[in-house]
């Protein structure tokens, strides 16, 4: 594979977001809520892009707000989106890559890609492909994975050193097989015991990149995320906020401050907003 080839990323989420079609209404749109900030006022009538939309579970929030909602993803997902949405008539969708989208400039009133940059050969040059998007007045929000602490990041790179030579459909089996191990560490680390709560975090340590969701199924799907696809990129506020300023926008806000979760242990990650000046 050459160095930016995503044949990986295409087949990782077309068999994923076939494969789970993770609906929780009511965390979906908390979730969308913190993560982009809009509300019905800000969607009604808006042209709106969801940048990864995948199978399209904050499309359809998007949509169901008002918004005229447009689906981009690069792979396969899009007809698991097509499906989720069919009910839904302001909806589009297309099959695109976000370092070169196809479209316009100054096409959108609102962009949104959560969870999407950072498993991009190059998520700087992605989010400057779709801020460019943005009408003047336009608004972008992004939610990429944080740096973790050295110590994390030596096991991020060791676990996924050998995760993403094996094939897909492999790491979906090892998935399953390790969700009672996320449910165990969910366990253990909210006990009030100190030394059960520290086994829990060693346990977390050792196998950092499966999910702790309260919902097995969605454990599955969380830990094939992490641990399938080619590309996926820890950032800094710092360097984030860096792109902000390149691609010209104000009003960068932290729209993880002060938000409030569904359940324990969501939200782990950079989630900032910014405007294109009207």
């Amino acid at each position: 594979m050459t160095a930016t080839d995503q044949s990986r990323t295409k087949s990782t989420y077309s068999l994923q977001w076939n494969r789970f079609r993770i609906i929780r209404p009511e965390e979906d749109r908390v979730t969308f809520r913190n993560r982009t900030g809009l509300t019905a006022a800000d969607l009604a009538g808006a042209l709106v892009l969801d940048a990864g939309c995948g199978m399209g579970r904050y499309l359809r929030m998007a949509a169901e707000l008002g918004a005229r909602a447009v689906g981009l993803d690069l792979s396969e997902a899009v007809r698991a989106a097509r499906e989720l949405t069919a009910d839904l008539p302001g909806v589009s969708l297309t099959r695109g890559d976000l370092l070169r989208p196809p479209f316009a400039a100054g096409s959108f009133d609102h962009i949104y890609s959560l969870g999407v940059l950072d498993h991009t050969p190059d998520p700087r040059a992605a989010f400057l492909a779709i801020a460019r998007l943005l009408k003047p007045g336009g608004r972008i929000a992004i939610w990429v994975y944080p740096r973790e602490r050295p110590l994390l990041e030596a096991v991020v790179r060791v676990h996924r050193g050998v995760s993403t030579r094996l094939p897909v459909s492999w790491l979906l089996t090892l998935s399953r097989l390790m969700a009672p191990v996320g449910g165990l560490k969910r366990r253990l680390m909210a006990s009030p015991t100190r030394w059960v709560n520290r086994a829990g975090v060693g346990l977390h340590l050792l196998t950092f990149g499966v999910s702790m969701h309260p919902d097995p199924e969605v454990r599955v799907c969380d830990t094939l995320d992490w641990y399938a696809p080619r590309y996926l990129s820890r950032h800094t506020h710092e360097e984030v906020r860096s792109w902000f300023a390149e691609a010209g926008l104000v009003e960068v806000v932290d729209l993880s401050a002060g938000q409030v979760f569904h359940h324990e242990g969501q939200g782990h990650g950079i989630n900032l907003a910014g405007r294109r000046p009207g």
